[in-house]
C-alpha cells in the first residue's frame, strides 16, 4: 500500500470542522464542494466517509453546496469529484478516527483491546463506558486538530475498510415518489414567473415592439423588461407567461448585424485564421515552431494519413435550465444547478459591481450539465431581472427552444492523423493535428462577455478571440497525447477562430473526438500489418495497469461467442494520461438500410481504489449511452439564419431501443488515489463503435455521426 495524498482541497481546508458538521447527535454532516449534476456524487462521498468513520451510510447526511457553507472545490468538472472531494473526506475521516481512538483510549483509560467500537460510539467493554464522535467534536482537541496532506503507510494500515458494498442511493427514494425538488419546481410566496424572448440569432439588435402587443401585456398584468436588446416577460401566472411568450415573438423585431456563417464547418475549421501550438509528451501545449510533417521513402515502412471529422454537440438535457433569485437587503440569493456555483458568484457580482459577499449561490437540483450548458446563463439572467424587481422571487425556465438554440455545444473539430508502422509491427512515427474552436468559455469576473446575454444588454455584438489554453490535457488537446510508447510523435493544437456556433464545455472536452480518432487510425495501421487490435495496444504500453485493463477486456468478450452478421471492435484511453483507464468493445449489426444496432458493450474500468463499485458501473454505462449518441446520432443544425435543431425531432438522440447489453469489470486498486471516472468511457465508445463499422462494412467511416447520409457518402467517395 502506498502513502495516500489528501488531495488539493486539503491545502486550503484543513480542519475537521471544514468537512464535518456533529451539532446533530446521531447525524453526520458532511460538507463538499461538489455538486449532484447526475452522477449521485453524495452517495459516493457518503460512503466513503460511512466506512472510514465506522458510521452508518443511513446516518450520514451530505450538506448541499452553498457559496455561504461549503468549501471552494472549483467546478463539478474534470472527473475530480472522488479525486479531490473524495480524497479530502477519506483524509479528514482518516484523520478522525485515528484521533478519536486515541482521545477515547486516553480519556476512559483503557487499552485498545478493550474497545467496542460501533456507529460512531466507543464503549470499554470492561466498564460500560462511553464516549462518541459526538462528544469528540465538542472538544477543544477536535478544533485543533489539523488534516495532514500526507499518511504514511503505517497510518493507513490502522484503517481497516471494505469495498463493494450495496446501498440505496441517497436521493433515490424521493426522486421514484416524486418527492424530490429541483429548481424549476421552486415556489415562494408573490413569486414572479419569468421567459426571456430571444432573437433569431447571436447577432441580433432589438428594433421595436409592437405597441398593441404592448398594451395586452398590461391588459394582462403581465410586465414587459427591456434592458438594451435583452427583453423579458414576467408575471405570477406561469400559463400566462408561455402562452404569451410566444405571441412576443411575433411582435417584436429585430435588426440582424451578422448572419451566421452557412459555409461547410469542415471547410472552416481548415480555412479560417487560427492559433497553432505544439504539444509535447505530458500533455502541455507550446508556442513553439511546429516541425513538418515526416515522410517516408523506406519500402519496409508503411505509412497511412486520414481526416475524421465530427459535428457540433449539444448537451441536449431532458429538462432545460432553470434558476430562481431574489434581490433583497441589497443581496442576490441565487438558486441555480451550475457545476461552476462558486465562479458565478464572482461573476455576478463583477456584473453588479458589488461585494461578492452580497451574492449568496445555493446548489438546487436541475438537468444535469456534465460541461457548460444553460445552467449559468439562466442564473445570470434571473439575477439581472430580480435586481429590477427587488423582494420579489423571479423563476426563470429556458424553453426547449432556449437550450437547444443558445447553450454553448461541443465544437465541431477535425483531425488530421498520419502515422508510419514498420515491419516489425512497431509504430515508428505518429502525427496528430487537432482543429477546433475553444471548449472552455465558461464565465468567469474576467470574461463576462461569455454570458449569452452579456451582449443583448450591452448592445455590443463584436466577437471576441477566445485565447489558447496550454496546460496539460486542457480543451482542444485533451488527450491528443497518445498514452502508448510510439517512436516518435508531432502533435498539433489549433484554435480555429471566426466559427459560427457559441462553444464550450461539453463533457470530455477535445478528448471525445481525439480519442476517437486516434483509437480508429491505430486500428486502421494495425490492420496494414494484420495485427490484431489487443497487441498493437499492448505491444506499445508500458504501463502495466493498462495492459491489465486491456486484458480483462479480452478475456470478457471471449465468454461471449458474436452472433451471427454482427462485428466488434475495441478501443482503449486513459482519460488525460492521469485519471480512469478504459477499454471498451461493441458489438453490433449494420442493416441494409445502413441502421446500426448496438448488441452487446464490455466496459473494463480501472479508477484506482473503489469508492463506490456500483456507482463507478453506473457512470461508465451512462457515459457510454451518451458517446454511443453522440457517435450514432447527434448534431446540431444551422443556417445562415438560425439554428434549425430546436427540439427532438430535429437533433436526435439515442433511443432505449438501441441501448446494448452490459458486461461491465471494475479493477479494484485498493490503496490508490481515486482516479474519476465520469469521462473516460467517453473516447473508448466513440472508437470501439468506429471500429466495429469498419469491420462490418471493411471500409473506415470518418464521419461522425455515423448516419445513413453519413455512411452514404463515404462509402459513395
Amino acid at each position: 500500500m502506498n502513502q495516500f495524498n489528501s488531495g488539493p482541497s486539503i491545502n486550503t481546508y484543513n480542519k475537521l470542522s471544514h468537512w464535518f458538521d456533529f451539532s446533530n447527535p446521531g447525524i453526520l454532516k458532511v460538507y463538499s464542494g461538489k455538486i449532484d449534476i447526475g452522477q449521485h456524487i453524495s452517495s459516493t462521498l457518503a460512503l466513503i466517509a460511512s466506512k472510514i468513520t465506522e458510521i452508518k451510510y443511513d446516518q450520514i447526511e451530505i450538506i448541499k453546496l452553498s457559496t455561504d457553507i461549503s468549501p471552494n472545490e472549483g467546478i463539478t468538472a474534470s472527473s475530480l469529484s472522488v479525486a479531490n472531494s473524495g480524497s479530502a473526506i477519506k483524509a479528514a475521516s482518516i484523520t478522525l478516527k485515528i484521533n478519536f481512538i486515541n482521545y477515547a483510549l486516553e480519556n476512559l483509560e483503557i487499552k485498545n483491546e478493550d474497545i467496542l467500537f460501533e456507529n460512531g460510539v466507543i464503549k470499554d467493554k470492561n466498564s460500560n463506558k462511553t464516549i462518541s464522535y459526538w462528544d469528540f467534536a465538542k472538544t477543544d482537541d477536535f478544533r485543533k486538530i489539523i488534516i495532514p496532506e500526507n499518511f504514511d503507510e503505517n497510518s493507513i494500515k490502522k484503517i481497516n475498510y471494505e469495498n463493494n458494498q450495496k446501498i440505496e442511493l441517497k436521493t433515490i427514494n424521493d426522486i421514484v415518489t416524486g418527492k424530490y425538488k429541483y429548481v424549476h419546481d421552486i415556489n415562494f410566496p408573490k413569486m414572479l414567473h419569468a421567459r426571456i424572448v430571444r432573437p433569431p440569432s447571436y447577432h441580433c439588435k432589438l428594433i421595436k415592439i409592437n405597441e398593441d402587443f404592448k398594451k395586452r401585456l398590461v391588459e394582462n398584468d403581465i410586465t414587459l423588461f427591456v434592458k438594451g436588446s435583452f427583453v423579458a416577460i414576467l408575471s405570477q401566472d406561469e400559463f400566462l407567461v408561455t402562452k404569451f411568450l410566444e405571441l412576443a415573438k411575433k411582435n417584436i423585431f429585430w435588426e440582424e448585424k451578422q448572419q451566421l456563417s452557412n459555409e461547410n464547418v469542415f471547410n472552416s475549421l481548415e480555412k479560417h485564421e487560427k492559433e497553432s501550438l505544439l504539444v509535447k509528451s505530458g500533455g502541455e501545449a507550446f508556442y513553439e515552431e511546429i516541425p513538418e510533417k515526416k515522410s517516408f521513402d523506406d519500402p519496409k515502412i508503411k505509412s497511412l494519413s486520414t481526416i475524421f471529422k465530427k459535428s457540433y454537440l449539444m448537451h441536449g438535457p431532458i429538462g432545460p435550465s432553470a434558476s430562481c433569485a431574489i434581490y433583497k437587503d441589497n443581496k442576490f440569493t441565487i438558486f441555480s444547478h451550475s457545476q461552476s456555483i462558486f465562479a458565478l458568484k464572482y461573476s455576478i457580482s463583477k456584473f453588479f459591481d458589488i461585494d461578492p459577499n452580497l451574492v449568496s449561490l445555493k446548489f438546487m437540483p436541475g438537468s444535469g450539465c456534465y460541461g457548460h450548458n444553460g445552467a449559468d446563463d439562466v442564473a445570470f439572467e434571473a439575477s439581472v431581472i430580480a435586481k429590477e424587481y427587488p423582494d420579489r422571487h423571479i423563476l426563470l425556465k429556458w424553453t426547449r427552444e432556449d437550450e437547444h438554440s443558445w447553450e454553448p455545444y461541443g465544437s465541431a473539430s477535425l483531425n488530421k492523423v498520419f502515422g508510419a508502422i514498420n515491419d516489425y509491427g512497431e509504430v515508428i512515427y505518429w502525427s496528430n493535428e487537432a482543429y477546433s474552436d475553444t471548449y472552455l468559455s465558461r464565465p468567469s469576473d474576467l470574461e463576462l462577455t461569455n454570458f449569452t446575454s452579456y451582449k443583448f444588454l450591452t448592445n455590443n455584438f463584436a466577437k471576441t478571440k477566445s485565447k489558447p489554453k496550454t496546460s496539460a490535457h486542457m480543451g482542444i488537446h485533451r488527450n491528443l497525447d497518445p498514452i502508448y510508447n510510439f517512436k516518435e510523435t508531432r502533435l498539433v493544437k489549433n484554435l480555429v477562430h471566426d466559427l459560427p456556433l457559441r462553444t464550450s464545455a461539453l463533457r470530455t472536452l477535445g478528448a471525445f473526438a481525439n480519442v476517437t480518432a486516434s483509437e480508429s487510425f491505430l486500428n486502421d495501421l494495425a490492420s496494414i500489418k494484420n495485427i490484431d487490435p489487443f497487441d498493437i495496444r499492448i505491444n506499445h504500453l508500458d504501463d502495466e495497469r493498462a495492459i491489465d485493463v486491456l486484458n480483462n477486456l479480452k478475456e470478457k468478450m471471449e465468454i461471449f461467442k458474436p452472433k451471427d452478421d454482427s462485428f466488434r471492435g475495441i478501443a482503449f484511453s486513459r482519460y488525460k494520461n492521469s485519471a480512469a483507464y478504459c477499454a471498451v468493445g461493441v458489438e453490433l449489426n449494420v442493416t441494409d438500410d445502413l441502421e446500426i444496432n448496438l448488441n452487446h458493450a464490455w466496459i473494463t474500468v480501472d479508477a484506482g481504489e473503489i469508492a463506490y463499485e456500483d456507482g463507478i458501473k453506473a457512470q461508465v454505462e451512462g457515459g457510454f449511452i451518451q458517446a454511443a449518441s453522440w457517435a450514432l446520432y447527434e448534431e446540431v443544425i444551422f443556417d445562415s439564419k438560425e439554428i434549425i435543431s430546436k427540439d427532438w425531432d430535429s437533433y436526435k438522440i439515442i433511443g432505449f431501443d438501441n441501448i446494448p447489453v452490459f458486461t461491465t469489470s471494475v479493477i479494484d486498486q485498493k490503496g490508490s488515489p481515486y482516479l474519476g471516472v465520469g469521462e473516460v468511457v467517453a473516447g473508448p465508445t466513440g472508437a470501439a463503435i468506429s471500429n466495429a463499422l469498419c469491420n462490418a462494412l471493411g471500409q473506415r467511416i470518418k464521419i461522425l455521426p455515423f448516419t445513413k447520409d453519413n455512411i452514404t457518402k463515404e462509402l459513395l467517395n
